[in-house]
């Protein structure tokens, strides 16, 4: 698999992890990126032996942790492929990895422009908007997301979070609601919740939450660790 594949999707998710407390990827949000990852790899397959081979100098340069030759690469890609939105949402990575979260947000918004389906292209640029601290724009991002694909638990997922961390936990509650009742179900949307709930006084409904996602996946940690430490310390209050 080629390492630029995995990287347009999985740096995406480790920084909502590190931003908004999407924590321990669950098989539903991991099944969602490698669909994604399926599918770009067949893109990247479709295209002519140089975009292959620069898409190779890509792979090596971030094995080598060398992300401003990636970004180097990315250009040189952009170059010759102008009309590449694949080669526009990497190019946004790299920037966002260098710190360039500003120009990020501009490539993004160039690889919408090209193909406004897919989802993880407005993933990418609410997070960039986010981390520049436009949470407005951000918001107007996912929401245009969830206008294209109203039933996606993950894009609601994403907007309770963004509304979590601008401290409207009633909005974001509604929005955890939402993602709960989509596509597709998720241990780690109701753990979410159920964090929330917490966090709002709620443990009654926080554990209902994390139970519930135990029974979509029994082998998830985060909802388990919730459930042990509820567990203790109602029996440190006997």
């Amino acid at each position: 698999m080629h390492i630029y594949v995995i990287l347009l999707v999985c740096t995406t998710l480790q920084a909502q992890q590190n931003i908004y407390g999407l924590n321990d990827l669950d098989n539903a949000y991991i099944q969602e990126m490698m669909t994604e990852n399926s599918q770009l790899t067949d893109r990247i397959n479709s295209q002519s032996a140089t975009f292959q081979e620069l898409n190779k100098e890509a792979g090596q340069a971030i094995r080598s942790k060398d992300f401003s030759e990636a970004l180097a690469v990315a250009l040189k890609m952009e170059e010759k492929y102008p009309k590449n939105p694949d080669v526009k949402n990497f190019k946004g990575k790299m920037q966002s990895k260098l710190g360039d979260n500003t120009a990020a947000v501009q490539s993004f918004g160039q690889a919408l422009a090209l193909n406004a389906d897919n989802k993880w292209f407005y993933i990418n640029k609410a997070t960039a908007e986010a981390e520049s601290n436009l949470m407005p724009q951000a918001l107007k991002t996912i929401e245009s997301l969830l206008k294209k694909y109203p039933q996606w638990s993950i894009g609601y997922n994403f907007k309770a979070a963004l509304l979590h961390s601008t401290k409207k936990d009633i909005d974001a509650l509604k929005a955890y609601d939402i993602a709960v009742a989509k596509q597709p179900k998720s241990a780690q949307v109701l753990t979410n919740r159920g964090d929330l709930h917490l966090t709002m006084g709620d443990k009654t409904k926080a554990l209902e939450d994390y139970k519930s996602a135990l029974a979509i996946q029994p082998d998830y940690k985060r909802a388990q660790a919730q459930v042990n430490a509820i567990d203790e310390q109602a029996v440190g209050k006997q």
